[in-house]
């Protein structure tokens, strides 16, 4: 067995199968490769019809592309999201916390954290929301999280 670099969702480091894969395991053997291929492809075809694009903005061929998506869930242990979701609770609080100086106070910009220009110039800004309070104190009310595992229970939260 070679050690490798990363850190495998089903079979972790050491090519064991983890428990949280056990019954997909068995659901996954059973399926047809190529039945799973297709519905890959349908997946695709409607995540283009719906729209569920992005673009990689500051590049030349900043065209539109597919949110990656893998047919073959990444399965999360009950235990591993009471953990997680508290981290990501903390990343949207976090960005609301911004949000909510950017258009008020600005205090980041104040204390040298952050040059005005990288706000005042950035497309997203909006000055006319310059003071305005959202319902809630809520201005993202859709946060894509990424979420990287490097090992057993050890995650980034993007």
């Amino acid at each position: 067995m070679s050690e490798t670099p990363y850190f495998d969702e089903m079979w972790g480091h050491d090519e064991t199968l983890r428990q949280p894969y056990q019954q997909f395991h068995d659901w996954l053997h059973r399926e047809n490769p190529a039945d799973l291929r297709a519905k890959q492809r349908e997946a695709e075809e409607l995540f283009r019809l719906t729209g569920i694009t992005f673009n990689v903005y500051g590049r030349t061929e900043a065209e539109e592309r597919l949110i990656p998506f893998d047919i073959i869930p990444r399965i999360i242990s009950g235990a591993e999201w009471t953990k997680l979701s508290r981290g990501i609770e903390q990343r949207v609080r976090a960005i609301n916390a911004f949000l909510h100086d950017i258009y008020h106070r600005q205090e980041i910009i104040r204390a040298g954290r952050i040059p005005k220009e990288m706000i005042s110039r950035n497309e997203a800004f909006l000055p006319h929301m310059i003071g305005v309070e959202p319902p809630g104190g809520i201005y993202t009310h859709i946060v894509g999280i990424d979420l990287v595992r490097t090992g057993p229970g050890d995650f980034y939260v993007l």
